[in-house]
């Protein structure tokens, strides 16, 4: 029998795949997370969540790397303006963000943040989402998709 690597690790849970650049097993076999990239610094989770621990911040915890949603939104965008200039299409690249993915505040002010210089938008599905669309999104380029009819005062807002 062989001795297991951390490579194993890696490939039996896909990290190359949905980790990208920004997640990784280090060389004590703790997941790691490199907010700018695989050239950037590394975060050590298992680390930090004893660290936490330590301090009496007690489980469950929420730890958000918001390098890796500014990222990632970047990418995004960079592959469609890319494919736009290669094909010479007329037109533009304007996306949006479902806000019902994750609608914590912090979380949707970052979208909306690192998505201005593309006027990317957001999506919302009903009318509290509509309300929370309206009120943070205010580039005038982007789009607010809504998602279906729900009721008159859905339309009316």
């Amino acid at each position: 029998m062989r001795h297991w690597t951390i490579e194993d690790s890696a490939e039996l849970y896909g990290i190359p795949n949905w980790g990208r650049e920004f997640v990784t097993i280090n060389p004590k076999g703790h997941l790691a997370i490199a907010p700018n990239g695989a050239t950037g610094r590394q975060v050590d989770l298992k680390a930090l969540v004893d660290d936490l621990q330590r301090r009496e911040i007690n489980m469950p915890i929420l730890i958000r790397f918001t390098d890796v949603l500014e990222a990632r939104i970047n990418t995004l965008a960079g592959a469609f303006h890319t494919a736009i200039a290669e094909y010479k299409y007329q037109g533009t690249f304007r996306g949006v963000y479902p806000i019902k993915v994750n609608q914590q505040r912090h979380v949707v002010e970052d979208v909306v943040r690192f998505s201005k210089p593309h006027h990317m938008g957001l999506e919302c599905g009903s009318k509290p989402e509509l309300l929370v669309v309206m009120a943070m999104l205010k580039d005038d380029e982007a789009l607010i998709i809504c998602n279906g009819y729900k009721d008159e005062e859905y339309i009316e807002a």
